[in-house]
């Protein structure tokens, strides 16, 4: 028996589609149209405007600062020579306050309140061995967790915090050029100089881990 229905019965009569038909093309619209909005709002850039009001209106204090945005993060740069003695992890002295009035100024921004920060140490491509650290592997992460503990201590969420050591893996400046020929000199010093920083890497909340499908136990 046909699904459609007819009007009248005689050669002439014509068929009208099935209600049902209707709703599910309606449906079919609606459900890309939602697919459509869920991409475009996904696709929206980090919100990196609050901290880069602030290093432009501190433009002197931080001038050896870099801020850098994503498509889900803003990564602060913070140079290791302002931060560190050469070969050490702790903390300079001279640094705590601009430290302090920094992360004050993340703890207090609206669009970072619910931000994962990750704090990552990089060092130069200079082998380490001390008895304190063997390598760079060490080094970076010891430099990435003092200043997690810093950001903890003026208030940061520790559930938010997690530190994460690169050692010399992930320059921001090649040690070669453009021919690949390995840089010396001045050129050298500065591209270690550079590649030597602490990054804290401010990104949208991770996915709760209830959420996450087990694919093996």
């Amino acid at each position: 028996m046909s699904r459609s229905k007819r009007k009248g019965y005689g050669e002439g009569a014509q068929e009208t589609p099935e209600l049902w038909f209707i709703s599910l093309a309606d449906l079919f619209s609606l459900l890309f149209a939602f697919f459509v909005l869920l991409t475009s709002v996904s696709a929206a850039p980090k919100n990196c405007g609050g901290l880069a009001l602030y290093f432009e209106q501190h433009r002197e204090q931080y001038k050896n600062f870099e801020l850098r945005g994503g498509k889900a993060e803003c990564i602060i740069s913070l140079p290791s020579d302002y931060l560190f003695q050469s070969g050490e992890d702790q903390l300079q002295a001279a640094s705590l306050q601009r430290l302090r009035m920094l992360f004050g100024e993340v703890r207090t921004l609206k669009e970072h309140a619910g931000d994962f920060i990750v704090v990552e140490g990089h060092t130069d491509n200079v082998p380490i061995r001390t008895r304190r650290f063997p390598s760079n592997w060490e080094l970076s992460s010891a430099r990435a967790t003092n200043v997690a503990n810093f950001m903890r201590q003026v208030g940061l969420p520790s559930d938010k915090l997690s530190v994460r050591g690169f050692a010399d893996n992930r320059p921001r400046v090649p040690y070669s050029d453009d021919f690949g020929k390995d840089l010396g000199g001045v050129a050298l010093q500065e591209a270690r100089r550079k590649n030597r920083r602490v990054d804290i890497v401010l990104a949208n909340a991770p996915t709760q881990i209830e959420q996450i499908a087990l694919l093996f136990h």
